[in-house]
Protein backbone atom coordinates (compact mmCIF):
# COMPACT_ATOMS: atom_id res chain seq x y z
CA UNK A 1 0.00 0.00 0.00
CA UNK A 2 2.80 2.36 0.96
CA UNK A 3 4.71 1.59 -2.26
CA UNK A 4 1.70 2.33 -4.45
CA UNK A 5 1.09 5.64 -2.65
CA UNK A 6 4.70 6.64 -3.27
CA UNK A 7 4.39 5.62 -6.92
CA UNK A 8 1.26 7.73 -7.34
CA UNK A 9 3.00 10.71 -5.72
CA UNK A 10 6.04 10.38 -7.97
CA UNK A 11 3.90 9.91 -11.07
CA UNK A 12 1.78 12.95 -10.24
CA UNK A 13 4.91 15.07 -9.91
CA UNK A 14 6.11 13.91 -13.31
CA UNK A 15 2.79 14.51 -15.02
CA UNK A 16 1.79 17.84 -13.50
CA UNK A 17 4.93 19.63 -12.29
CA UNK A 18 3.21 23.01 -12.14
CA UNK A 19 -0.28 22.17 -10.88
CA UNK A 20 0.55 22.65 -7.21
CA UNK A 21 1.77 26.18 -7.93
CA UNK A 22 -1.54 27.94 -7.34
CA UNK A 23 -2.03 31.17 -5.45
CA UNK A 24 -2.11 29.46 -2.06
CA UNK A 25 1.19 27.73 -2.77
CA UNK A 26 2.86 30.98 -3.83
CA UNK A 27 1.82 32.98 -0.76
CA UNK A 28 4.52 31.44 1.41
CA UNK A 29 7.21 31.73 -1.28
CA UNK A 30 10.07 34.22 -1.35
CA UNK A 31 10.98 35.48 -4.83
CA UNK A 32 14.35 36.48 -6.29
CA UNK A 33 13.89 38.53 -9.46
CA UNK A 34 16.69 37.97 -11.98
CA UNK A 35 17.44 39.41 -15.40
CA UNK A 36 18.68 36.30 -17.19
CA UNK A 37 21.22 38.31 -19.18
CA UNK A 38 22.82 39.69 -16.02
CA UNK A 39 23.31 36.80 -13.56
CA UNK A 40 26.08 34.53 -14.86
CA UNK A 41 27.66 33.84 -18.25
CA UNK A 42 28.30 30.12 -17.99
CA UNK A 43 28.08 27.15 -15.68
CA UNK A 44 31.52 27.92 -14.25
CA UNK A 45 31.28 31.72 -13.94
CA UNK A 46 33.11 32.74 -10.74
CA UNK A 47 33.07 36.46 -11.45
CA UNK A 48 34.88 38.95 -13.63
CA UNK A 49 34.94 42.41 -15.12
CA UNK A 50 31.77 44.49 -15.26
CA UNK A 51 29.79 44.51 -18.49
CA UNK A 52 30.85 47.51 -20.56
CA UNK A 53 27.44 48.31 -22.06
CA UNK A 54 24.38 47.76 -19.87
CA UNK A 55 22.12 48.80 -22.74
CA UNK A 56 22.97 45.68 -24.73
CA UNK A 57 23.50 41.95 -24.20
CA UNK A 58 26.06 41.26 -21.48
CA UNK A 59 26.23 37.49 -21.87
CA UNK A 60 24.13 35.96 -19.10
CA UNK A 61 22.69 32.52 -19.89
CA UNK A 62 20.26 29.90 -18.61
CA UNK A 63 23.24 27.66 -17.80
CA UNK A 64 24.86 30.48 -15.89
CA UNK A 65 21.69 31.05 -13.87
CA UNK A 66 21.39 27.32 -13.21
CA UNK A 67 24.90 27.33 -11.75
CA UNK A 68 23.86 30.05 -9.29
CA UNK A 69 20.79 28.29 -7.85
CA UNK A 70 22.69 27.50 -4.64
CA UNK A 71 23.85 31.11 -4.42
CA UNK A 72 20.20 32.21 -4.67
CA UNK A 73 18.86 29.52 -2.32
CA UNK A 74 21.55 30.48 0.17
CA UNK A 75 19.62 33.70 0.81
CA UNK A 76 16.47 31.70 1.55
CA UNK A 77 14.75 32.27 -1.78
CA UNK A 78 12.53 29.42 -2.94
CA UNK A 79 11.22 31.06 -6.13
CA UNK A 80 12.89 32.84 -9.04
CA UNK A 81 11.23 35.23 -11.47
CA UNK A 82 13.15 35.42 -14.75
CA UNK A 83 12.72 37.95 -17.55
CA UNK A 84 11.00 36.87 -20.81
CA UNK A 85 12.56 33.91 -22.57
CA UNK A 86 11.18 34.20 -26.13
CA UNK A 87 13.17 35.21 -29.21
CA UNK A 88 13.48 39.00 -29.32
CA UNK A 89 14.14 41.69 -31.88
CA UNK A 90 17.77 42.82 -32.10
CA UNK A 91 18.88 44.58 -28.93
CA UNK A 92 16.22 43.03 -26.71
CA UNK A 93 18.66 41.85 -24.05
CA UNK A 94 15.93 42.32 -21.43
CA UNK A 95 13.45 40.05 -23.21
CA UNK A 96 10.52 42.47 -23.57
CA UNK A 97 10.81 42.92 -27.37
CA UNK A 98 9.22 39.69 -28.59
CA UNK A 99 9.69 38.52 -32.18
CA UNK A 100 8.71 34.83 -32.04
CA UNK A 101 6.60 33.57 -29.15
CA UNK A 102 7.36 29.90 -29.79
CA UNK A 103 11.16 30.03 -29.95
CA UNK A 104 13.69 30.71 -27.21
CA UNK A 105 16.13 33.65 -27.15
CA UNK A 106 19.36 32.00 -28.31
CA UNK A 107 21.46 34.64 -26.56
CA UNK A 108 20.44 32.93 -23.30
CA UNK A 109 20.89 29.39 -24.61
CA UNK A 110 18.66 26.67 -25.99
CA UNK A 111 15.20 25.38 -25.15
CA UNK A 112 16.88 22.38 -23.53
CA UNK A 113 19.03 24.74 -21.43
CA UNK A 114 15.85 26.41 -20.18
CA UNK A 115 14.27 23.07 -19.35
CA UNK A 116 17.44 22.08 -17.52
CA UNK A 117 17.30 25.30 -15.48
CA UNK A 118 13.68 24.74 -14.47
CA UNK A 119 14.29 21.07 -13.66
CA UNK A 120 17.36 21.88 -11.56
CA UNK A 121 15.38 24.55 -9.69
CA UNK A 122 12.56 22.10 -9.00
CA UNK A 123 15.07 19.56 -7.69
CA UNK A 124 16.07 22.18 -5.11
CA UNK A 125 12.45 23.01 -4.22
CA UNK A 126 12.55 26.33 -6.09
CA UNK A 127 9.56 27.57 -8.10
CA UNK A 128 10.24 29.20 -11.47
CA UNK A 129 8.21 32.18 -12.69
CA UNK A 130 8.44 33.38 -16.29
CA UNK A 131 7.85 36.97 -17.38
CA UNK A 132 5.58 37.51 -20.39
CA UNK A 133 4.31 40.40 -22.52
CA UNK A 134 0.99 40.54 -24.37
CA UNK A 135 0.70 44.32 -24.80
CA UNK A 136 3.40 44.84 -27.42
CA UNK A 137 6.11 43.25 -29.53
CA UNK A 138 9.62 44.35 -30.44
CA UNK A 139 10.29 47.55 -32.40
CA UNK A 140 10.43 47.95 -36.16
CA UNK A 141 9.23 45.72 -38.98
CA UNK A 142 6.49 43.26 -37.96
CA UNK A 143 6.65 41.11 -41.09
CA UNK A 144 8.85 38.44 -39.47
CA UNK A 145 6.90 38.24 -36.21
CA UNK A 146 5.59 34.82 -35.25
CA UNK A 147 3.18 33.16 -34.97
CA UNK A 148 0.80 34.41 -37.61
CA UNK A 149 -1.06 36.77 -37.69
CA UNK A 150 1.43 38.76 -35.56
CA UNK A 151 3.16 39.46 -38.88
CA UNK A 152 0.12 41.40 -40.14
CA UNK A 153 -0.81 45.06 -39.57
CA UNK A 154 -4.37 44.05 -38.59
CA UNK A 155 -2.97 42.53 -35.38
CA UNK A 156 -1.93 45.95 -34.06
CA UNK A 157 -3.52 49.22 -33.06
CA UNK A 158 -2.81 52.28 -35.15
CA UNK A 159 0.26 54.16 -33.99
CA UNK A 160 -0.42 56.95 -31.48
CA UNK A 161 1.27 58.56 -28.50
CA UNK A 162 -0.07 57.74 -25.04
CA UNK A 163 -2.08 60.31 -23.13
CA UNK A 164 -1.90 58.98 -19.58
CA UNK A 165 -4.98 60.94 -18.55
CA UNK A 166 -7.08 58.86 -20.96
CA UNK A 167 -7.42 55.12 -20.23
CA UNK A 168 -8.39 54.33 -23.82
CA UNK A 169 -5.15 55.95 -24.93
CA UNK A 170 -3.21 54.02 -22.28
CA UNK A 171 -4.62 50.77 -23.67
CA UNK A 172 -4.43 51.48 -27.39
CA UNK A 173 -1.38 53.67 -27.98
CA UNK A 174 2.29 52.77 -28.05
CA UNK A 175 4.83 52.53 -25.25
CA UNK A 176 8.19 53.76 -26.58
CA UNK A 177 6.86 53.35 -30.13
CA UNK A 178 6.54 49.57 -29.73
CA UNK A 179 3.81 48.00 -31.93
CA UNK A 180 0.71 47.74 -29.70
CA UNK A 181 -1.09 44.42 -30.04
CA UNK A 182 -4.82 44.50 -30.83
CA UNK A 183 -5.81 42.43 -27.81
CA UNK A 184 -9.52 43.15 -28.37
CA UNK A 185 -9.41 40.77 -31.34
CA UNK A 186 -10.82 37.32 -30.51
CA UNK A 187 -8.23 35.79 -32.81
CA UNK A 188 -5.42 37.50 -30.89
CA UNK A 189 -6.93 36.52 -27.55
CA UNK A 190 -7.00 32.87 -28.61
CA UNK A 191 -3.44 33.11 -29.94
CA UNK A 192 -2.08 34.38 -26.64
CA UNK A 193 -4.15 31.99 -24.52
CA UNK A 194 -2.91 29.00 -26.53
CA UNK A 195 0.65 30.28 -26.31
CA UNK A 196 0.72 30.88 -22.55
CA UNK A 197 -0.83 27.48 -21.90
CA UNK A 198 1.85 25.88 -24.09
CA UNK A 199 4.71 27.89 -22.58
CA UNK A 200 3.84 26.96 -19.00
CA UNK A 201 3.35 23.29 -19.86
CA UNK A 202 6.34 22.97 -22.19
CA UNK A 203 8.83 24.38 -19.68
CA UNK A 204 7.04 23.39 -16.44
CA UNK A 205 6.85 26.95 -15.12
CA UNK A 206 5.18 27.41 -11.75
CA UNK A 207 4.11 31.02 -12.14
CA UNK A 208 3.75 33.84 -14.65
CA UNK A 209 4.59 37.52 -14.21
CA UNK A 210 2.69 39.72 -16.67
CA UNK A 211 4.19 42.93 -18.01
CA UNK A 212 2.35 46.22 -18.78
CA UNK A 213 -1.07 45.02 -17.61
CA UNK A 214 -2.76 48.44 -17.53
CA UNK A 215 -1.90 48.96 -21.20
CA UNK A 216 -4.23 46.13 -22.25
CA UNK A 217 -8.04 46.12 -22.11
CA UNK A 218 -9.26 44.42 -18.94
CA UNK A 219 -11.42 41.87 -20.76
CA UNK A 220 -8.29 40.25 -22.17
CA UNK A 221 -6.79 39.22 -18.84
CA UNK A 222 -9.13 36.67 -17.18
CA UNK A 223 -8.93 34.27 -20.14
CA UNK A 224 -5.16 34.71 -20.40
CA UNK A 225 -4.62 34.17 -16.67
CA UNK A 226 -6.89 31.11 -16.63
CA UNK A 227 -5.06 29.66 -19.64
CA UNK A 228 -1.74 29.96 -17.79
CA UNK A 229 -3.08 27.53 -15.20
CA UNK A 230 -0.71 28.74 -12.48
CA UNK A 231 -0.32 31.79 -10.24
CA UNK A 232 -0.18 34.98 -12.30
CA UNK A 233 1.07 38.32 -10.99
CA UNK A 234 0.56 41.47 -13.03
CA UNK A 235 2.43 44.74 -13.30
CA UNK A 236 0.02 47.67 -13.05
CA UNK A 237 2.49 50.54 -12.74
CA UNK A 238 0.34 52.86 -10.62
CA UNK A 239 0.38 53.67 -6.92
CA UNK A 240 -3.33 54.56 -6.66
CA UNK A 241 -5.04 51.91 -4.57
CA UNK A 242 -8.39 52.34 -6.33
CA UNK A 243 -6.85 52.16 -9.80
CA UNK A 244 -4.70 49.16 -8.85
CA UNK A 245 -7.54 47.25 -7.21
CA UNK A 246 -9.54 47.58 -10.43
CA UNK A 247 -7.30 44.81 -11.78
CA UNK A 248 -7.43 42.54 -8.72
CA UNK A 249 -10.12 40.19 -10.03
CA UNK A 250 -8.46 39.73 -13.43
CA UNK A 251 -5.52 37.57 -12.32
CA UNK A 252 -4.11 35.89 -9.22
CA UNK A 253 -2.11 38.82 -7.86
CA UNK A 254 -0.48 42.15 -8.65
CA UNK A 255 2.79 43.88 -7.89
CA UNK A 256 1.95 46.02 -4.89
CA UNK A 257 2.72 49.48 -6.24
CA UNK A 258 0.23 50.90 -3.72
CA UNK A 259 2.49 50.09 -0.75
CA UNK A 260 5.71 50.61 -2.75
CA UNK A 261 5.56 54.40 -2.59
CA UNK A 262 4.72 55.05 1.10
CA UNK A 263 6.99 52.19 2.18
CA UNK A 264 9.96 53.65 0.36
CA UNK A 265 9.17 57.17 1.53
CA UNK A 266 9.25 56.02 5.16
CA UNK A 267 12.42 53.94 5.00
CA UNK A 268 14.16 56.59 2.89
CA UNK A 269 13.34 59.22 5.55
CA UNK A 270 10.92 61.08 3.27
CA UNK A 271 7.59 60.06 4.78
CA UNK A 272 5.80 58.77 7.85
CA UNK A 273 5.14 55.30 9.17
CA UNK A 274 1.50 56.34 9.61
CA UNK A 275 1.11 56.88 5.85
CA UNK A 276 2.49 53.38 5.27
CA UNK A 277 0.11 51.89 7.81
CA UNK A 278 -2.83 53.84 6.37
CA UNK A 279 -2.05 52.46 2.92
CA UNK A 280 -1.77 48.92 4.32
CA UNK A 281 -5.26 49.36 5.76
CA UNK A 282 -6.64 50.82 2.52
CA UNK A 283 -5.28 47.81 0.65
CA UNK A 284 -7.04 45.54 3.18
CA UNK A 285 -10.33 47.19 2.29
CA UNK A 286 -9.80 47.42 -1.48
CA UNK A 287 -8.40 43.99 -2.38
CA UNK A 288 -10.10 40.60 -2.07
CA UNK A 289 -6.79 38.88 -1.24
CA UNK A 290 -3.99 41.25 -0.10
CA UNK A 291 -1.71 38.31 0.70
CA UNK A 292 -1.53 37.45 -3.00
CA UNK A 293 0.13 40.79 -3.84
CA UNK A 294 3.88 41.02 -4.43
CA UNK A 295 5.85 43.36 -2.14
CA UNK A 296 9.05 44.91 -3.49
CA UNK A 297 11.29 47.94 -2.96
CA UNK A 298 12.86 48.32 -6.40
CA UNK A 299 13.17 46.57 -9.76
CA UNK A 300 14.43 46.93 -13.33
CA UNK A 301 11.95 49.75 -14.04
CA UNK A 302 12.92 51.90 -11.05
CA UNK A 303 16.29 53.16 -9.78
CA UNK A 304 17.83 50.86 -7.22
CA UNK A 305 16.99 51.60 -3.60
CA UNK A 306 20.52 52.57 -2.61
CA UNK A 307 20.59 55.05 -5.48
CA UNK A 308 18.02 57.12 -3.60
CA UNK A 309 19.54 56.79 -0.12
CA UNK A 310 22.98 55.20 0.22
CA UNK A 311 22.47 53.76 3.70
CA UNK A 312 22.53 49.99 4.09
CA UNK A 313 20.97 50.08 7.57
CA UNK A 314 17.91 51.81 6.12
CA UNK A 315 17.84 49.27 3.29
CA UNK A 316 17.88 46.41 5.80
CA UNK A 317 14.80 47.87 7.46
CA UNK A 318 13.04 48.16 4.11
CA UNK A 319 14.02 44.57 3.30
CA UNK A 320 12.62 43.46 6.66
CA UNK A 321 9.33 45.02 5.63
CA UNK A 322 9.39 43.40 2.17
CA UNK A 323 10.24 39.91 3.44
CA UNK A 324 8.32 39.83 6.73
CA UNK A 325 5.19 41.94 6.15
CA UNK A 326 2.01 40.79 4.41
CA UNK A 327 2.33 39.68 0.81
CA UNK A 328 4.76 37.74 -1.35
CA UNK A 329 8.28 39.20 -1.11
CA UNK A 330 10.20 40.02 -4.28
CA UNK A 331 13.87 41.01 -4.05
CA UNK A 332 15.72 42.31 -7.11
CA UNK A 333 18.99 40.55 -7.97
CA UNK A 334 22.10 42.50 -6.92
CA UNK A 335 20.42 43.96 -3.84
CA UNK A 336 22.43 41.43 -1.84
CA UNK A 337 25.64 42.92 -3.26
CA UNK A 338 24.72 46.52 -2.45
CA UNK A 339 24.15 47.61 -6.06
CA UNK A 340 23.00 51.20 -6.44
CA UNK A 341 22.43 51.86 -10.13
CA UNK A 342 20.10 54.65 -11.21
CA UNK A 343 17.50 54.67 -13.98
CA UNK A 344 17.38 51.93 -16.65
CA UNK A 345 19.82 50.58 -17.77
CA UNK A 346 22.13 51.60 -14.89
CA UNK A 347 19.94 49.58 -12.51
CA UNK A 348 20.58 46.42 -14.56
CA UNK A 349 24.16 45.71 -13.52
CA UNK A 350 25.75 42.32 -14.14
CA UNK A 351 26.01 40.15 -11.05
CA UNK A 352 29.41 38.65 -11.91
CA UNK A 353 31.23 41.89 -11.09
CA UNK A 354 30.47 41.06 -7.44
CA UNK A 355 32.28 37.73 -7.58
CA UNK A 356 29.05 36.21 -6.18
CA UNK A 357 30.19 37.08 -2.66
CA UNK A 358 28.09 35.11 -0.17
CA UNK A 359 29.83 36.82 2.75
CA UNK A 360 28.51 40.25 1.70
CA UNK A 361 26.71 42.02 4.54
CA UNK A 362 23.42 42.37 2.66
CA UNK A 363 23.56 38.76 1.43
CA UNK A 364 23.78 37.68 5.06
CA UNK A 365 21.05 40.12 6.12
CA UNK A 366 18.64 38.80 3.50
CA UNK A 367 19.46 35.23 4.58
CA UNK A 368 18.49 36.03 8.18
CA UNK A 369 15.24 37.72 7.17
CA UNK A 370 14.29 34.83 4.90
CA UNK A 371 15.08 32.33 7.64
CA UNK A 372 12.75 34.19 9.99
CA UNK A 373 9.96 34.05 7.39
CA UNK A 374 10.41 30.32 7.01
CA UNK A 375 10.68 29.70 10.76
CA UNK A 376 7.40 31.57 11.28
CA UNK A 377 5.68 29.12 8.94
CA UNK A 378 6.04 30.96 5.62
CA UNK A 379 3.74 33.89 6.53
CA UNK A 380 1.10 33.14 3.89
CA UNK A 381 -1.82 34.55 5.89
CA UNK A 382 -3.33 38.03 6.01
CA UNK A 383 -2.45 38.31 9.68
CA UNK A 384 -0.30 41.42 10.08
CA UNK A 385 -0.99 43.34 13.29
CA UNK A 386 0.23 46.93 13.69
CA UNK A 387 1.88 47.13 17.10
CA UNK A 388 3.75 50.44 17.12
CA UNK A 389 3.52 53.41 14.78
CA UNK A 390 5.98 56.14 15.74
CA UNK A 391 7.76 59.03 14.05
CA UNK A 392 10.86 56.98 13.30
CA UNK A 393 9.65 53.42 13.87
CA UNK A 394 7.10 50.82 12.87
CA UNK A 395 6.59 47.43 14.53
CA UNK A 396 4.21 44.65 13.61
CA UNK A 397 3.54 41.02 14.41
CA UNK A 398 2.64 37.98 12.33
CA UNK A 399 1.49 34.45 13.11
CA UNK A 400 -0.34 35.42 16.33
CA UNK A 401 2.74 37.10 17.77
CA UNK A 402 5.19 34.30 16.97
CA UNK A 403 7.07 36.85 14.86
CA UNK A 404 7.54 40.45 16.03
CA UNK A 405 9.48 42.92 13.87
CA UNK A 406 10.64 46.43 14.76
CA UNK A 407 11.91 48.63 11.94
CA UNK A 408 13.16 52.20 12.09
CA UNK A 409 14.19 54.90 9.65
CA UNK A 410 16.83 56.41 11.91
CA UNK A 411 19.64 55.07 9.75
CA UNK A 412 23.22 53.96 10.26
CA UNK A 413 24.83 55.12 13.48
CA UNK A 414 21.59 55.21 15.47
CA UNK A 415 21.34 53.18 18.64
CA UNK A 416 18.48 53.43 21.05
CA UNK A 417 15.50 51.76 22.67
CA UNK A 418 11.89 51.40 21.58
CA UNK A 419 9.18 50.11 23.91
CA UNK A 420 5.79 48.89 22.70
CA UNK A 421 2.92 46.49 23.36
CA UNK A 422 3.45 43.12 21.64
CA UNK A 423 -0.08 41.99 22.59
CA UNK A 424 1.56 38.81 23.91
CA UNK A 425 1.69 38.97 27.73
CA UNK A 426 4.82 37.28 29.10
CA UNK A 427 5.94 36.42 25.57
CA UNK A 428 9.52 35.40 24.92
CA UNK A 429 11.44 35.72 21.67
CA UNK A 430 14.89 35.13 20.23
CA UNK A 431 16.47 38.11 18.45
CA UNK A 432 17.25 36.39 15.16
CA UNK A 433 18.69 39.36 13.26
CA UNK A 434 21.23 39.99 16.00
CA UNK A 435 21.56 38.04 19.25
CA UNK A 436 20.01 37.62 22.65
CA UNK A 437 16.44 37.24 23.87
CA UNK A 438 13.57 39.54 24.76
CA UNK A 439 10.63 38.97 27.08
CA UNK A 440 7.42 40.93 27.45
CA UNK A 441 5.97 41.80 30.84
CA UNK A 442 2.56 40.59 31.99
CA UNK A 443 0.91 43.42 30.03
CA UNK A 444 2.73 42.46 26.80
CA UNK A 445 5.14 45.38 26.84
CA UNK A 446 8.67 44.84 25.55
CA UNK A 447 11.61 47.22 25.21
CA UNK A 448 14.05 46.40 22.43
CA UNK A 449 17.41 47.88 21.57
CA UNK A 450 18.20 49.09 18.05
CA UNK A 451 21.88 48.86 17.18
CA UNK A 452 23.37 50.89 14.31
CA UNK A 453 19.90 51.51 12.91
CA UNK A 454 19.28 47.87 12.02
CA UNK A 455 15.91 46.06 12.29
CA UNK A 456 14.98 43.85 15.25
CA UNK A 457 13.44 40.50 14.29
CA UNK A 458 11.99 38.44 17.13
CA UNK A 459 10.91 34.80 16.82
CA UNK A 460 9.04 33.04 19.63
CA UNK A 461 11.40 30.94 21.70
Amino acid sequence: MRASAVSVAVLSQLLVPALAADTAAWKSRNIYFALTDRVARSGDDTGGDACGDLGSYCGGTFKGLESKLDYIAGMGFDAIWITPVVTNKDGGYHGYWAKDLYSINSNYGSADDLKSLVSAAHDKGIYMMVDVVANHVGPGDISENQPEPLNQESSYHSACEIDYSDQNSVENCRIADLPDVNTESSEIQSLYEEWISWLVEEYSFDGVRIDTVKHVDKDFWPGFSDAAGVYTIGEVFDGGVDYLSGYASLMSGLLNYAIYYPMNRFYQQQGSSQDMVDMHNQISEAFPDPSALGTFLDNHDNPRWLNAVNDQALLKNALAYVILSRGIPIVYYGTEQGYGGGADPANREDLWRSGFDTSADLYQAISKLSAARKSAGGLAADDQVHLYVADTAYAWSRADGELVVLTTNSGSGFSGEHCFDTQVPNGSWNNTFSEGMYSADDSGKVCVTVENGEPVVLLAS
